[in-house]
């Protein structure tokens, strides 16, 4: 990464480009906190208990917020932490972040999971999480969510994809160029397609290339609103 970026950046950065290169399996699994679906759970992992899963049927929104999470989430990488989704306990629910090492999700959901980083399995219609993985250290993923970056604009993905239909494929390049024109970077177009199918503001330090995403949900930006935050750093910066 390119030394002027700011040092919250390079710190979040840093620790994201090395480490071993062994892919991490889910362990036995405690039978405690576990949330039960609709849809089939031991199957789906192998015949191993599970300690938490989500289903979409029941509950629509957390699912939506932690499959956008688990979208920054690596199946193989030569960094362990990379392949796995990292949970804090909050006062309130939990915070799950992942990071691929060119972009980082966060979200809030109100569900107590136990701290810890583990590998999500997903589904069309369930997450499902095993035990906590050990030995993989997660970098202070807060230093890469800067708060006083500059709101430059926003981009409506309702209605947007990379898919069949024309009028989706246009809204999503509408996006696209929208957010390369406020911000003056190019981005993967699939981080876009990986936000949520709602409006998100676009924000950016001044002079520094990393962007700044918050879905808006009706609430001030930042943190303290607990909506969805990605950050996403540009093609040129990842090269």
């Amino acid at each position: 990464m390119k030394r002027r970026t700011n040092n919250l950046i390079v710190k979040w950065e840093g620790v994201f480009s090395h480490g071993k290169d062994k892919a991490v399996e889910v362990e036995k699994l405690p039978d405690q906190d576990v949330q039960q679906s609709d849809g089939p759970t031991l199957a789906l992992i192998k015949k191993q208990p599970v300690t938490f899963q989500l289903s979409r049927t029941k509950n629509p929104k957390e699912f939506e917020l932690m499959s956008f999470v688990t979208k920054a989430v690596l199946k193989t990488s030569e960094v362990p932490c990379r392949t796995v989704l990292h949970v804090e306990r909050s006062r309130t629910g939990s915070r799950l972040v992942a990071c691929d090492g060119l972009r980082l999700h966060f979200a809030e959901i109100p569900m107590k999971i136990k701290s810890g980083n583990y590998k999500p399995h997903v589904t069309k219609d369930t997450i499902t999480l095993g035990d906590p993985i050990e030995g993989i250290s997660f970098p202070s993923w807060a230093n890469a969510i800067p708060e006083d970056a500059e709101k430059r604009g926003v981009i409506n993905l309702k209605e947007s994809g990379l898919g069949r239909k024309r009028k989706e494929t246009e809204n999503l390049s509408i996006a696209f160029h929208t957010l390369t024109k406020e911000t003056g970077e190019t981005v993967n177009v699939r981080f876009i397609e990986d936000l949520t199918k709602r409006e998100w503001g676009i924000y950016k330090q001044e002079g520094r290339r990393a962007i700044i995403l918050r879905e808006n949900r009706g609430k001030a930006g930042g943190l303290e609103n607990k909506g969805p935050v990605a950050v996403i750093m540009p093609i040129a910066e990842a090269a």
